[in-house]
């Protein structure tokens, strides 16, 4: 009796405990608690001040794109949450609701109107209990790309063009990228990316199986766009070039040259040469009879002076020493020699 009185006990104990749980109900501490998070996204193009400076320095685009949505995320771990939304004015506000106390990294994209990722972003913010965190994302401009397409029929002797090197920045030549030509291929094909949202001055050349140069061109300007893919078609059409040719004659030589002793000094004079574009005279000397002629100065000419002169202060005592001067123009031509002078220094 008192065993089964006791297992009747236990039961109705059971029964009264059930409707509050096993043992009560949980308390508030141990439940999972939740805070919210606020996304505020301003267009870069728009001019908002420290959205778009990226942390690499790199300046944001600033060439007339429309960004049409935002997507935004949220990820600790493997837990991910998201929401896209649509641009208003370039602008949009996302709140995150009831999410879970801890740190999380916040993701900003935002698309253009093909759905290219443009701007990307990211942050870490920390969610707390009960209350609204405000995430401030540094957007930078993504990185574009070139499709690139060379139809090589329009260079003379095409045939032997074995490699194609696009140079892909006018200030850093050695940003390059090589094309290898396969047999009986006419139109080279190349996709370049990584490259920085911008007008890019970028040229080619073409070399032939010797490595030797086969035709270079002209800078082009090309514009790259954030997160696309823009598509080049290099053509070499053909134009017309006139050929001016101009002869420049050397000047007339120095006439009537001089020498004198002054003291320990040589003095030479002469008659200026008459050509308008005249700069200056070339002063020879050499010891004969066994040295050669070489020139020991450069003498500025003294428009309108009539007589031209030059002082050799290097000359050593008993030497015997012989002069010539040659007349030099703009264009760098040099006049034929002057009459030849010899002086000896006592």
């Amino acid at each position: 009796m008192i065993r089964r009185g006791l297992v009747l006990c236990l039961i109705l104990l059971i029964l009264c405990l059930g409707p509050a749980g096993c043992f009560g109900s949980r308390s508030p501490a141990d439940q999972e608690e939740t805070g919210s998070v606020k996304i505020s996204i301003s267009n870069p193009e728009a001019g908002t001040a420290g959205s778009a400076r990226s942390l690499s320095g790199v300046q944001p685009y600033s060439g007339g794109m429309s960004l049409t949505q935002a997507e935004v995320s949220l990820t600790n771990g493997t837990t991910v949450l998201s929401q896209s939304v649509t641009l208003e004015n370039g602008q949009a506000e996302i709140t995150f609701s009831d999410v879970v106390v801890g740190p999380w990294t916040v993701i900003v994209r935002l698309k253009d109107t093909e759905g290219n990722v443009a701007y990307e972003g990211s942050c870490r913010t920390a969610i707390t209990a009960g209350q609204m965190a405000e995430a401030s994302v540094v957007l930078q401009p993504a990185l574009g790309t070139l499709e690139l397409s060379v139809d090589l029929t329009g260079i003379p002797d095409h045939e032997r063009v074995q490699r194609l090197r696009l140079y892909k920045d006018s200030n850093n030549l050695r940003s390059q990228t090589n094309i290898n030509r396969e047999p009986g291929v006419d139109v080279l094909v190349a996709t370049v990316s990584g490259l920085q949202p911008k007008t890019h001055y970028m040229m080619i050349k073409l070399f032939d199986e010797n490595g030797d140069l086969a035709y270079e061109s002209l800078w082009e300007e090309i514009q790259i766009l954030p997160g696309t893919t823009t598509t080049v078609s290099w053509d070499f059409l053909p134009g017309d070039v006139s050929i001016i040719v101009d002869f420049n004659e050397p000047p007339s030589p120095p006439t009537n040259l001089a020498v004198a002793l002054s003291e320990d000094e040589v003095v030479l004079t002469w008659n200026e040469s008459i050509d308008s574009d005249l700069i200056g005279y070339n002063v020879y000397r050499r010891q004969p009879p066994f040295e050669g002629f070489k020139v020991i100065a450069e003498v500025q000419h003294s428009q309108g002076a009539g007589q031209q002169s030059f002082i050799d202060a290097g000359t050593k005592t008993g030497v015997t020493y012989s002069y010539i001067v040659t007349a030099v123009d703009g264009c760098g031509n040099e006049s034929s020699r002057s009459n030849e002078v010899t002086v000896s220094v006592p």
